[in-house]
């Protein structure tokens, strides 16, 4: 790689296969699956341009349920959740982005970053399933499916 940057962050991943999984890569793009207790993974986006290094992560697809509601929460969130933001899609889906300045950008703010965003996700992504899928959550438990109250099956020990 030509840009000494791009080869740090590609170091840093790559020095952390055990826990990131790289689907791809291409030059300054990174394509990676981060590991979260509540949806077992994260898919996420990292893009290294001129100015910053542009990251952006799938959330939840368009609530069906309280909508009005499930967003709400989300923009509250917004309030705490760092570098990161919620943000819907015309369609509704909803996926979290950050920029961070390139001047910025080392292995410990990376470590910082793809942190942040799994404690992110695993603080909101039940409150905001509960209600923005409630009534399809209330059917697959009163037909003997598990809840979200419970752990998901892959963090079952």
């Amino acid at each position: 790689m030509s840009d000494p940057l791009a080869a740090e962050i590609d170091g840093f991943l790559r020095a952390r296969r055990d826990e990131i999984t790289i689907l791809g890569s291409r030059e300054r793009v990174w394509d990676l699956m981060v590991p979260s207790y509540w949806k077992e993974s994260i898919a996420v986006t990292l893009e290294l341009g001129e100015w910053n290094l542009r990251a952006a992560a799938f959330f939840m697809r368009a609530p069906e349920d309280n909508r009005a509601e499930t967003y709400h929460l989300l923009l509250q969130r917004n309030r705490r959740s760092g570098p990161w933001k919620f943000a819907a899609s015309e369609a509704g889906d909803v996926s979290l982005e950050a920029v961070l300045p390139r001047a910025g950008v080392n292995e410990e703010e990376l470590d910082r970053l793809l942190g942040h965003l799994v404690t992110l996700v695993d603080e909101t992504y039940v409150p905001a399933m509960k209600l923005g899928y409630e009534k399809g959550l209330d059917e697959q438990v009163r037909r003997g499916g598990p809840g979200l109250d419970q752990p998901p099956p892959w963090a079952r020990g």
